[in-house]
């Protein structure tokens, strides 16, 4: 899965006025959810305003792309897009960029599409983990085999 970063951040509405903090936060709630759901996740941020050179960084998960100066993040996903061999999931809410991942095969995803899907698996897994959690404390479980042999036959 590929996110456009920023597009993603303004779509969702920033929780804080502070870029850094949106970027880690958005971070965070990708990394949570690659980790419940096994996604491959590339997220990558605009830098084609900035002077620095193009970067790349693991954040838990996640690999976290910042663009050249020059580049930009719909140009970046563009690329990835045509040079995998991989089907491809992009998210993003820019309707050009939507058409030109989706005419290269992928699968177009708004953050919108996408918010619900990240609450809709991370409300899976909490279900799961409860119940496994009931499980483990069901009176059977917890009793040895002749206590449960004796009750069978009383």
């Amino acid at each position: 899965m590929i996110i456009d970063g920023y597009n993603v951040i303004f779509a969702w509405g920033p929780q804080t006025q502070n870029l850094e903090d949106a970027r880690q936060g958005l971070l965070d709630v990708l990394d949570d959810y690659a980790g419940y759901t096994g996604e491959q996740i590339t997220v990558v941020f605009d830098g084609y305003r900035t002077k620095r050179p193009s970067s790349e960084l693991q954040h838990g998960l996640l690999k976290v792309v910042f663009t050249a100066f020059g580049v930009t993040a719909d140009t970046y996903i563009q690329r990835l897009v045509r040079e995998s061999s991989l089907p491809q999931k992009v998210v993003t809410g820019d309707y050009l960029e939507q058409l030109s991942v989706f005419y290269s095969g992928a699968e177009r995803i708004t953050p919108t599409e996408f918010k619900e899907l990240i609450v809709s698996e991370r409300e899976k897994h909490v279900s799961l983990l409860h119940k496994s959690s009931l499980e483990g404390r069901a009176l059977k479980k917890r009793l040895d085999l002749d206590a449960i042999s004796v009750e069978k036959t009383t």
